[in-house]
């Protein structure tokens, strides 16, 4: 039996076909495999990636939390320091009233007294005389109303030198924005 060339044309072309479509296949699947182990080779490197910079973050949060730490230690420690300084000076405050209400303490203030000093003045140089320096004892209330102000003053000043020393901490334990963090790329840029 023999096969007209019409149909050994057209076999062949079926054949031909048939290998095409076959070959085509096998480079389908090939290809897929290549492409699913080169998506995997990246879910990898994307995973690696995102534990990397998970890490950086847990690291970084550690930092600042230990920065935190640190910073309210600091403001402990100067709130500490206000109080034992403020306790002192009520308690000196304290002796000092005392001695002053019960006469131990005397309090004067220096006054210009209003001497006549003219020609029959026998002694212009004496105690009291013009340019002479007299004294005044202040009463005990006065003592304590004027020490009132000077200790509230003096409280005034502890609190704003604490202020400050408090600012001063903060500010170096905390100075976030001159600190980059290292192997992280910059926000925003």
């Amino acid at each position: 039996m023999t096969l007209t060339d019409a149909w050994r044309a057209r076999l062949r072309a079926a054949l031909g076909t048939g290998l095409l479509a076959v070959a085509f296949a096998i480079a389908w699947i090939v290809q897929g495999w290549r492409k699913d182990a080169d998506i995997d080779h990246l879910k990898a490197g994307i995973a690696v990636a995102n534990q990397a910079a998970a890490d950086a973050r847990d690291e970084r949060t550690k930092q600042v939390l230990q920065a935190e730490r640190n910073a309210r230690d600091s403001i402990q420690a100067i709130t500490d320091k206000l109080t034992t300084e403020r306790d002192t000076a009520r308690h000196e405050k304290d002796l000092y009233i005392a001695g002053v209400r019960s006469g131990a303490i005397r309090l004067s203030v220096p006054v210009i007294a209003a001497v006549y000093a003219g020609p029959g003045c026998a002694d212009s140089t004496a105690a009291g005389g013009p340019g002479q320096e007299a004294r005044a004892e202040l009463t005990p209330a006065a003592a304590e109303f004027l020490d009132d102000i000077a200790s509230e003053g003096d409280d005034a000043i502890r609190q704003a030198n604490a202020l400050i020393d408090a600012y001063n901490a903060l500010r170096e334990k905390l100075n976030v924005q001159a600190q980059e963090p290292t192997g992280l790329p910059t926000q925003g840029h």
